[in-house]
């Protein structure tokens, strides 16, 4: 090769490299500013979703806080609701016993429905509340079906015949006693589409049946068919769908006409769902409507506290040295009253902190503590009792809550505290007498074996 050939080599090599070292440095350069900028972009991102999580776990908070904030003012709304009812349920019940001479008796019977409707819209809200906030809780608990159902017919037995309608139960004689389940909640069940069939008939009559769904269920679960008939204006087709809604009425002039807040029954529908049962309705405009419930409850056969052959009112609580805490006076006169003639030797406290000192001074044999009360309440009571911090009281005393709080929240404080059993708010002489006598019975087997 030439040396002007091998000049002109060297400098095209030379260029070329000059020219590659000039691409690789922008290149370079490129590449260094496009990671710049997506480390800028990446560093934004990583601050806005730091912002993002924070505004999201304040929001969450502030929802948390809001969910216990309407959680505890229900808690307290139902107690401060339930606890005149209590005394107005209670003591109606205690006058309709005496069989007072007409007209007194029916207007008795007139103030204790009208407590009852009072207290079936305050649970119809608290339900809504709690099944809204997946917080529904369900008792179970042995009752007789035909017992519960007989009380809710008689409470709205006046109401009918004011309208002189006809009204007429059927049920049959060989359902199986006890049933466990929800009573109260059957109850309101009954208690809303009996009331709706009675404000929508003008003409005609009511009639609620009972019967058993045989070859249902599995076992050791029965089937209870409840129809409510009535011959009221009906509902049109168009309209079926709409009156499971909650706060719906078939049409706006229906509640100008027949008034009613519109949610008996879609939270009777959720109800009867959520245990497993199902309701449906048929009508025919005119002619009237039928709706019909389909409810499980557990039934174990056992006889030992048979609810449905005894009759409570005579169940012998001679000798049962009985503590009530509840700082109403009221509430204390009601109890006083339900067990008077039972021979029952019955101490009394405001609050929970002097409970202890009543103990502290005498022999009790079982507690009815109140759950909210001012200076101590019934949990911190409970736990000091069951901590062993009383002097002269067995750790182990049953103590039974007197609740108008039906939370599920409540209930799981309750027994964690260490209490044994609960009664709910309005008292109702049957299940309380039916508490007592079970209690009864541990509390003598107890002494029994330590004697």
């Amino acid at each position: 090769m030439s040396e002007d050939a091998y000049k002109k080599a060297f400098e095209r090599e030379r260029n070329a490299r000059k020219e590659a070292e000039r691409i690789t440095e922008l290149k370079s350069r490129e590449l260094f500013e496009l990671n710049s900028a997506l480390k800028l972009l990446n560093d934004e991102l990583e601050l806005r979703i730091k912002e993002r999580t924070s505004e999201l776990e304040t929001a969450r908070n502030r929802a948390e806080a809001n969910t216990k904030a309407k959680s505890e003012f229900l808690s307290m709304m139902s107690h401060e609701m339930r606890s005149p009812l209590n005394v107005i349920v209670g003591l109606t019940e205690l006058l309709d016993q005496r069989e007072l001479e007409e007209p007194e008796g029916g207007y008795v019977r007139n103030v204790r429905f009208s407590a009852l409707q009072l207290l079936n819209l305050i649970n119809d809200i608290l339900d809504l509340s709690a099944i809204e906030a997946g917080k529904i809780v369900f008792e179970s608990t042995p009752f007789d079906v035909t017992y519960a159902v007989d009380q809710v017919f008689k409470a709205l037995e006046q109401r009918a015949i004011d309208k002189g309608l006809t009204w007429a139960k059927s049920v049959p004689d060989n359902l199986p006693v006890p049933l466990q389940g929800d009573a109260s909640k059957l109850n309101q069940v009954l208690i809303n589409l009996l009331d709706n069939a009675i404000k929508f008939t003008r003409d005609g009559g009511v009639e609620l049946s009972l019967d058993q769904l045989q070859n249902r269920g599995n076992e050791g679960e029965v089937w209870i068919a409840v129809e409510v008939t009535d011959s009221g204006k009906g509902i049109s087709e168009e309209n079926m769908d709409r009156i499971f809604g909650k706060f719906e009425q078939e049409n706006t002039s229906t509640r100008r006409v027949h008034g009613g807040s519109g949610l008996g029954l879609a939270i009777s529908k959720q109800l009867i769902e959520l245990q497993g049962g199902s309701i449906s309705c048929s009508s025919e405009v005119g002619k009237g409507t039928t709706f019909r419930v389909e409810l499980p409850f557990r039934y174990e056969g056992r006889v030992s506290e048979d609810v449905g052959a005894r009759d409570w009112s005579q169940v012998n609580l001679v000798g049962l040295r009985l503590l009530v805490v509840e700082d109403l006076e009221v509430n204390r006169m009601l109890l006083r009253q339900m067990l008077r003639n039972k021979g029952i030797v019955m101490f009394e406290a405001e609050n929970g902190k002097e409970s202890l000192e009543v103990l502290k001074e005498h022999d009790v044999d079982l507690i009815l503590m109140d759950l909210h009360m001012p200076e101590m309440d019934g949990i911190e009571a409970t736990q000091r009792i069951r901590e062993g911090r009383v002097k002269r009281v067995n750790a182990e005393i049953p103590i039974v809550c007197l609740t108008a709080d039906v939370f599920k929240e409540t209930k799981e404080a309750i027994f964690s505290a260490g209490m044994n059993d609960f009664v709910t708010k309005p008292l109702e002489m049957r299940r309380l007498y039916q508490v007592l006598s079970h209690w009864r019975k541990q509390i003598d087997a107890r002494n029994a074996a330590l004697s």
